[in-house]
């Protein structure tokens, strides 16, 4: 019968493992703000070929982030198996125990970052929302009064001369007089 023997603490080559996979994980998430910023932006001023290309770079960095994340997540489940230490998911802070301070340190920095990064990501992704349902309602009323001009008095869309009709307030279709 083998017994396998589990140290008790993580080793400074496990923690700096651990604080590297951090690095790249808020690296991650900092690109991803970076795109939700411009995403933003993008809306404002109705650029639709940009909104293009920032939705294709969002799908592929989140799928870098998530592959980030779960490279992580692995190596905590293989830190927790090899060291015995039972630790929530995702608590780091039960491997910080112990171990070289420096390194705890930084490790305890750049959870702070990755927390703080999270957090604005949540906040600029509600703000993207709510800018995105703003634009669809716009769309909609505009929408809803161009159809009405056009199904109440299709005549007074266009002139005599087949021209469309003088813009009115909002740039909607009126009769022409």
């Amino acid at each position: 019968m083998q017994h396998e023997t589990r140290q008790k603490t993580p080793t400074e080559g496990d923690l700096l493992r651990l604080a590297e996979l951090l690095e790249r994980e808020d690296e991650q998430y900092r690109r991803l703000l970076r795109l939700a910023w411009r995403q933003n932006s993008y809306m404002k001023r109705q650029d639709v070929d940009r909104l293009d290309a920032n939705s294709r770079e969002w799908s592929h960095y989140l799928a870098q982030a998530n592959q980030t994340r779960a490279a992580r997540e692995k190596f905590m489940v293989n830190l927790a198996r090899k060291t015995g230490i039972e630790a929530p998911a995702g608590h780091i802070s039960a491997f910080l125990e112990s171990g070289p301070q420096a390194t705890t340190n930084r490790i305890r920095r750049l959870l702070m970052r990755i927390k703080a990064t999270a957090l604005k990501l949540a906040r600029q992704n509600e703000l993207n929302r709510s800018l995105a349902e703003f634009c669809l309602d716009l769309a909609r009323e505009e929408s809803e009064i161009f159809k009405r001009c056009v199904l109440d008095d299709p005549s007074g869309c266009y002139g005599e001369n087949a021209r469309k009709a003088d813009r009115g307030p909002g740039g909607v279709l009126v009769r022409q007089a």
